[in-house]
């Protein structure tokens, strides 16, 4: 297929290597000409161009902004994509986008591939970076049934496994496995970052290793996209921020209480339901 990509950070860049390796031709569309010359030299796309007009051959476009810039695109960007190219995002907030590009295009999918490091910009893209990894679309009563089934098996052809959901369902489940974390990373770097304690501070930042290293590593990601996950998906962050703050508020009183045997019930079977959500 000819597939116009518009974005090439890390997930557009990483969907461009991708999908040239498996004989599509890419037509990437950069935001600046300095991004435009180093996308070239990754050889992320085919053809790049920061021309919007590079989209008008394209059977499937991908939209690989940031959440801001697709809940308002340029009305340049809205015109130079055909009527009859099917369209995606890859936003990790769903209803908003959805709700704005449905009125826009008559062949839009929202979509959501689970992948992502910390890094960003056009050098953080690589091949690999969707192997195996889950992609959820959310399609509506008002998609296409042939542009849910085209995009769907571009997907799977990237060795993705596919999930389907509504928007709002997408919203609520994203705000508990990927939102949440991401502001819990960011808590727990400003509590270990003891700057009135020199002495502690020298010490944590030697012995940090891979545990701290796991359960911090999304806090050290784009900044960016915390604040528009915040703005985008508010209630739904609020409420998991809520839900958490009670969990974490019990296993602070079990242990003002010394009640370990409690305490021991509640983290082993936090290690058993853990299993359910990370094989």
């Amino acid at each position: 297929m000819k597939i116009g990509i518009v974005g090439l950070g890390l997930i557009g860049g990483s969907l461009g290597l991708k999908l040239q390796s498996l004989n599509h031709t890419i037509y990437g569309v950069a935001n600046n000409e300095v991004n435009e010359k180093k996308a070239k030299e990754k050889k992320l796309a085919n053809f790049v161009s920061c021309e919007l007009s590079l989209l008008k051959q394209c059977e499937l476009i991908i939209l690989a902004l940031p959440i801001k810039d697709l809940i308002n695109p340029s009305k340049q960007l809205v015109a130079s994509i055909p009527k009859e190219t099917i369209v995606t995002d890859v936003g990790s907030v769903k209803e908003t986008i959805v709700n704005k590009w449905e009125n826009l295009h008559p062949l839009f999918i929202g979509s959501h591939p689970m992948a992502g490091t910390e890094q960003k910009g056009v050098d953080s893209g690589f091949e690999d970076l969707f192997e195996n990894a889950k992609w959820i679309i959310t399609p509506t009563q008002n998609s296409d049934c042939n542009a849910v089934r085209t995009l769907s098996e571009l997907i799977k052809s990237m060795n993705c496994e596919i999930c389907q959901a509504s928007p709002k369902e997408h919203d609520q489940a994203v705000s508990l496995i990927s939102h949440l974390p991401i502001f819990l990373a960011s808590a727990l770097i400003e509590t270990v970052n003891t700057k009135n304690n020199q002495s502690l501070l020298d010490l944590t930042q030697k012995l940090a290793a891979t545990g701290f290293a796991d359960t911090s590593r999304v806090g050290g990601g784009n900044a960016q996209l915390g604040i528009d996950l915040a703005i985008n998906n508010q209630m739904n962050v609020l409420n998991t921020i809520n839900n958490f703050k009670n969990k974490l508020n019990k296993l602070e009183s079990l242990i003002k209480e010394k009640n370990w045997e409690l305490l021991s019930k509640k983290l082993a079977e936090a290690k058993e339901i853990r299993g359910n959500f990370i094989d």
